[in-house]
């Protein structure tokens, strides 16, 4: 057997907090070794130990199998609960080398192979239980601890017994026909050893057993620590109680087995020194006692009488005693340590009452003081003279104030707690505010008095006041501040998502809506931008109902873009109105130019209804100044973001199209084809794309001049935007070729649409410096999908290859790819 199985679990119990310095001077593999050795040490106590409870001397034996206790049982269980239950190969060892020894049976018998692992094994399940699912407690100190172990431990026996018997006669130790009166003797011997010798060793020899089995050598700070924790010193009169007791169970057993009188069997006396001793000390006086008078009838049997002649009656005696002492022992020890803590919580509620700097009173149903600390009588300045017996509502209110008191009364005599403040009157007639916390005093369901606590507050009601009238002066200041960080918020929010806009529409719609939550205080208000000729202004966005300015106007109509600054027009009775207010009610309008980069964008116009509620600012006047100050910043954010847009959608215009005809470029073209084509697979519908080119350009180059094959151009690109839809994607491909994208059109849709084309450029007329240029013909090459490819690329080199047919065919003609073998069909007149 290895040593390393000696590291079992220790009980965790048993651990001091106090342990923790001192086994940090000790080095891991020394600690390892010293708990190993003390492993193997207490291993080979117990084997020895085993080996002596075994002798005939010990345990009365009449016979194989009858036997009047088994102290080697409770050893067992013992150490099992004790210490570990990873030490029942230690004592099945134990179990199998006592049978070979002591009672001189083969070592190849049941009794040596089968009987020691079930009855080892019956009290490791048992202990485990006890352990782990029952968490009982090792010192047995609660009558719940005692019940769930006479249970647990009398049914770990019944194993044991059945596998000892069982064993027994099957090695025809016994014959068959004694199995059930050896049951009953073999496991009466073992529930006397289990609830008398087991219960001794767990309370007295265990404890200090695992403390010395886990922890290093104790030190000089350890040692005394472990003094200072030893009882307190035994007196005279215990120790004449305890020869008492001793006397008591020695005259019990002469009785029982000495005397003239041992006869009558007077087996009913053993109860009076057990119940003395467990009425007295409880459970750890009493299981002293049990071992006494157990190993003194074992004595006096072994003296007087070799062999009883009734050992049934001696073990239910035996048994039955010690059932009762153990019961009576945890009850009286639950029932000190109960009354113990009751003193001790009274002692402390005691202290908490005197040492409270809060006033505590307690008083009967009718109001009267029954008890009550230094504090209470300092805060109202009573003497003790004046206080008990008295009415408490008397002593510290006023006759205006004692209906309140009786309200609070009658409020803890239904149960209610009561927590509340009130103003109550002192002697020198000083007012004090009082916080009362008041709960009732219940006693068998009723209640029987009141608790209450009285906390002077009078300095943070004071106190209170004043930040009170701090609180209100500062409420504008605050009220401001929030209201310019709200307004901050929303301004940095707008301009996040004017930065994030895709298109002039989409920050027309961020304005309009940021707009209605930063000019709370407006009716109405809209957002005018120049059109692109600069002689006019149109609305672009607005929020709210109502505004009074014309939908569109002159520059010239609005004196802030005069002034070049923001203008408050004010109707009735105000001056220098706007023009653009043609519509004006009575209410104030607030006009704002857009600067942005040097260039006025547009203006912002807000319109303020002054007889109309403001959401709480009692003047207009004090609100324009605020009012004006966001409205320049809005209106410069608002420029700045609408400027900067408009400069990306140049720049992304000038990307994606050819500067000379206006039409898309190649690379944009690629991207909507493959745009497109995850739209066709999606709906599950056609994509047609036609290539063309324009007959013999290069010969309108050469005899008129590249002008004129610009002019040529433009007047195509122009054709085509008149001729195709406006989902349809045109693009110049390079040169004089174009390509177009055509959206759910098929091939013979597209070719169709392609030959009007065509027709129609025939008769185009091209007017150049006064002349007409001679009329331009197309070759076009048309494919679809997914007629003809299932992809961009392959859509391509298909469309591109049937222009090139269309081209060497003659010109002036239109091809379409055919599937599934990409053949080329003329489809020209």
């Amino acid at each position: 057997m290895s040593l390393a199985f000696f590291r079992g679990e220790m009980d965790p119990r048993t651990n001091r907090r106090n342990m923790g310095s001192i086994e940090a001077q000790v080095s891991v593999p020394a600690l390892a070794v010293r708990f190993n050795s003390r492993h193997v040490l207490f291993a080979l106590s117990v084997f020895l130990l085993y080996y002596l409870l075994n002798l005939p001397e010990v345990i009365v034996i009449s016979k194989l199998g009858m036997t009047l206790w088994y102290p080697a049982v409770g050893l067992v269980l013992a150490v099992l609960l004790g210490v570990s239950p990873r030490y029942f190969f230690v004592l099945m060892a134990a179990d199998m080398l006592t049978t070979v020894l002591v009672y001189h049976q083969p070592v190849v018998s049941w009794s040596v192979l089968f009987s020691p692992p079930v009855s080892a094994g019956s009290y490791a399940l048992a202990a485990y239980f006890l352990r782990t699912s029952l968490h009982i407690d090792l010192q047995l100190s609660r009558r719940l601890d005692i019940l769930r172990y006479l249970i647990v431990t009398m049914i770990g026996a019944l194993g044991a017994t059945f596998g000892g018997v069982v064993s027994l006669a099957a090695d025809k130790s016994i014959p068959w026909s004694q199995f059930w009166p050896t049951i009953l003797t073999w496991y009466a011997g073992d529930a006397i050893s289990l609830l008398s010798f087991a219960p001794f060793l767990l309370i007295f020899v265990l404890p200090g057993v695992r403390s010395w089995l886990s922890a290093p050598d104790l030190t000089p700070e350890l040692a005394e620590v472990k003094r200072s924790n030893t009882a307190p010193p035994v007196t005279m009169p215990e120790v004449l109680e305890a020869l008492g007791q001793a006397a008591s169970i020695v005259l019990v057993l002469w009785i029982m087995f000495g005397s003239k009188w041992s006869e009558g069997q007077y087996f009913y006396l053993a109860f009076i020194p057990i119940v003395w001793i467990a009425m007295r000390h409880g459970i750890k006086r009493v299981v002293i006692g049990l071992l006494v008078m157990h190993f003194g009838i074992v004595f006096a049997l072994g003296t007087v009488s070799r062999y009883p002649a009734n050992p049934v009656k001696i073990e239910v005696l035996m048994l039955v005693v010690s059932a009762t002492g153990l019961i009576i022992g945890a009850a009286v020890t639950e029932r000190n340590r109960t009354a113990k803590d009751l003193v001790d919580h009274t002692r402390f509620l005691n202290s908490l009452i005197e040492n409270s700097p809060m006033g505590i009173v307690i008083h009967d149903l009718e109001g009267r003081v029954q008890l009550y600390n230094d504090a209470f009588s300092q805060l109202f300045l009573l003497g003790r003279e004046d206080i008990t017996g008295q009415l408490l509502g008397s002593l510290i209110s006023s006759p205006d104030q004692e209906p309140e008191a009786n309200d609070l009364s009658s409020q803890l005599v239904s149960g209610k707690p009561v927590h509340l403040t009130a103003r109550k009157t002192r002697r020198d007639g000083m007012i004090l505010d009082l916080e009362i916390n008041a709960v009732a005093i219940v006693r068998d369901g009723q209640p029987n008095g009141a608790y209450v606590i009285y906390r002077d507050i009078s300095e943070q009601v004071r106190a209170t006041a004043l930040a009170k009238e701090h609180s209100e002066a500062l409420n504008v200041w605050v009220n401001e501040l929030q209201l310019r960080t709200l307004q901050m918020t929303l301004l940095n929010d707008m301009a996040g998502l004017l930065q994030c806009a895709a298109s002039s529409e989409e920050a027309f719609g961020v304005v309009a809506q940021s707009a209605r939550n930063l000019f709370v205080a407006s009716t109405c208000g809209a957002l005018f931008i120049f059109k692109s000729s600069r002689n006019l202004l149109e609305v672009a966005a607005s929020w709210g109902k109502g505004y009074a300015s014309d939908q569109m106007f002159a520059p010239d109509s609005c004196w802030a873009l005069r002034r070049g600054q923001a203008h408050w027009s004010e109707t009735p009775g105000g001056s220098a109105i706007c023009p653009h207010l043609r519509n004006a009610i009575p209410a104030s309008y607030l006009c704002v130019p857009m600067v942005a980069q040097g260039e006025t964008v547009g203006v912002l116009h807000i319109q303020y209804d002054r007889s109309a509620s403001n959401k709480g600012i009692e003047a207009f006047e004090t609100l324009q100044d605020t009012q004006q100050r966001l409205a320049v910043a809005v209106a410069g954010q608002v420029a700045l973001s609408l400027a900067s847009l408009r400069l990306r959608e140049t720049l992304r215009d000038q990307s994606i199209r050819d500067p000379l005809t206006g039409l898309f470029n190649r690379r944009f073209m690629q991207e909507s084809l493959d745009r497109e084509l995850q739209r066709a697979r999606r709906k599950n519908r056609p994509l047609a794309i036609i290539f063309l080119d324009l007959d013999h350009f290069k010969r309108f180059n050469d005899v008129f001049g590249h002008d004129a094959g610009d002019v040529i151009l433009k007047a195509m690109a122009e054709l085509f935007g008149n001729h195709f839809r406006g989902e349809d994607v045109i693009c110049r491909y390079g040169g004089e070729e174009f390509a177009m994208i055509l959206p759910e059109s098929s091939a013979s849709d597209a070719a169709s649409r392609a030959d009007e084309l065509r027709q129609a450029a025939k008769r185009l007329k091209v007017q150049y410096k006064g002349m007409t240029l001679d009329p331009v013909t197309l070759s076009i090459g048309i494919a679809a999908f997914p007629e003809h490819a299932p992809n961009g690329e392959e859509l391509l080199q298909i469309a591109d290859k049937c222009l090139y047919v269309s081209k060497a065919k003659g010109r002036d003609r239109i091809t379409v790819a055919v599937s599934p073998a990409n053949s080329l069909a003329d489809t020209s007149p």
